[in-house]
């Protein structure tokens, strides 16, 4: 065999189009999922009391990984159940790292709560531990009297201790 046949067999190997691209990327450093699931739903609750439910159409489980992490595609629904207010956070993408408790959202990422709060971004992490939110990313934020747009945002999930950068909107300001 000589180069010219062996690099054009490597350049057709390549090629293939049937794989999963989430598989593929991750191929490209050797990392092959514990497990994979499609249209999966995960339950987490403490005390047999539920504090939160997550779904979406693929689930891959790199837990065997040493960053023990999963990433989860297509329609990513993160509802989070608190005593007197429910949070949902929809986005296309989500990689949730497990040991450190933590949860980066990407694409079309959605906050919705039951206090008629939204915020809208393209990408947002979520410290679960410290029910943290931040973004470097654009976001806009609106509930009953305020409409934020800025272009930074770093708050407790209530919304009610908010750092941001740059803000354009209306905000009302109670002495």
């Amino acid at each position: 065999m000589n180069y010219k046949n062996l690099v054009v067999i490597s350049l057709l190997l390549s090629c293939n189009t049937d794989v999963d691209s989430a598989l593929e990327s991750n191929s490209i450093y050797n990392k092959v999922p514990l497990s994979i699931a499609q249209n999966f739903s995960l339950i987490y609750s403490d005390s047999t009391i539920l504090k939160s439910l997550i779904t979406g159409e693929k689930h891959y489980d790199f837990s065997n990984d040493e960053l023990n992490y999963s990433e989860l595609y297509d329609n990513i629904e993160l509802i989070i159940y608190d005593d007197n207010k429910t949070s949902n956070i929809k986005s296309d993408y989500a990689i949730i790292y497990n040991l450190h408790k933590f949860i980066e959202f990407n694409g079309n990422v959605k906050i919705t709560t039951t206090d008629n709060e939204i915020l809208v971004t393209d990408q947002l992490y979520y410290d679960t531990e410290n029910n943290w939110l931040f973004t470097e990313q654009k976001f806009e934020y609106a509930d009953n009297t305020n409409k934020i747009i800025g272009n930074r945002l770093d708050s407790n999930r209530d919304f009610t201790d908010l750092i941001t950068g740059e803000l354009r909107g209306s905000i009302n300001i109670v002495d």
